[in-house]
């Protein structure tokens, strides 16, 4: 998470959505940024309403003061970035028994185990629609962005800060591989990906959702 309020802005920094590369290009210029453990750095849109925005409040800055933005990528290339990451040399090392490291897992076993609800047991945080909903189920910020398209997403952060912003690229995962599922499968995540589609129709089009923040599902996130 990256505040700017003095900018106008806060950025929640979604996973395996661009957050290093928000981070290189915002840090020096935030006044506050939450990095390296994973909950810190990627607080979510409710945590963000219970801890971070009375904070800022006791700086002057009121909810109003700022927008909330955050980035949505296509659920299931988000969750293949998942299981390229959980393929790296450092994630077989840093876990003792290896339990998460899918250097030997097909990608569909672990999609399978993660419309199971063992998305935690796999290593994947959280999903992309919980990220961005408030307790209440209305979505929480004020603009989303389609990850694919960085024309948007980074022209806009450039004229708001009035900056010639560059977005360092790392954290590259190993060699992108085609997306092989069977039917079935496809329409498991389908189904279970209903709530992040619908937020996707909203940013598809031009690339972001401005005046999101409201706004009601009609697929229920479980």
């Amino acid at each position: 998470m990256l505040a700017l309020p003095a900018h106008g802005l806060v950025v929640l920094s979604a996973p395996k959505c661009a957050s290093t590369a928000l981070e290189g290009a915002l840090g020096d210029r935030a006044e506050m940024v939450m990095r390296h453990h994973p909950r810190l750095k990627h607080v979510n849109v409710r945590a963000f309403h219970r801890y971070v925005a009375p904070l800022l409040g006791v700086a002057g800055y009121e909810r109003d003061d700022y927008e909330v933005v955050s980035l949505l990528r296509d659920p299931v290339d988000w969750l293949h970035s998942w299981w390229r990451y959980r393929q790296s040399p450092h994630v077989r090392q840093a876990e003792r028994d290896g339990s998460r490291w899918t250097g030997s897992v097909e990608f569909a076993e672990f999609a399978a185990a993660y419309v199971a609800g063992r998305g935690a047991e796999i290593g994947v945080l959280g999903r992309p629609a919980r990220f961005v909903l408030k307790q209440d189920g209305s979505v929480g910020v004020d603009r989303l962005f389609a990850y694919e398209r960085t024309d948007v997403w980074q022209g806009w952060l450039r004229e708001r800060l009035g900056e010639d912003l560059e977005f360092p690229v790392s954290n590259r995962s190993p060699v992108r591989t085609e997306i092989e599922l069977d039917d079935d499968l496809r329409a498991r995540l389908a189904a279970y990906f209903a709530p992040e589609e619908e937020l996707r129709a909203r940013v598809t089009e031009t690339g972001e959702w401005a005046g999101a923040r409201g706004a009601r599902l009609t697929h229920p996130v479980d």
